[in-house]
């Protein structure tokens, strides 16, 4: 079983899955569904994330969120780098 993760692991996740319909987002991310919808219906609230209307709904990350995820890149670095290592951050951590 992986190891739980804390909430803005979860946002930077949703963030990094550009133009992705709510399924590939899910499977992108590693999550499910019952764990991402409430993320992503404060995302879209908060002007993160935008929802693209069309034959297949997309999700685009704002440029908002492009800047938000950019604070929780350099935020994992500051907290996990000497931890486990840059890019091993899902280590030791808690949802």
């Amino acid at each position: 079983m992986a190891p739980k993760r804390f909430k803005d692991q979860i946002v930077l996740k949703i963030l990094q899955v550009w133009g992705a319909s709510k399924t590939q987002i899910v499977y992108k991310s590693g999550l499910n569904f019952h764990t991402i919808v409430p993320y992503m219906e404060i995302l879209t609230h908060r002007g993160l994330l935008v929802l693209v209307e069309g034959e297949i709904p997309l999700y685009r990350t704002t440029k908002k969120g492009e800047t938000a995820l950019g604070h929780l890149r350099e935020l994992e670095r500051l907290i996990w780098e000497d931890v486990v290592g840059v890019g091993g951050a899902s280590q030791g951590r808690a949802e």
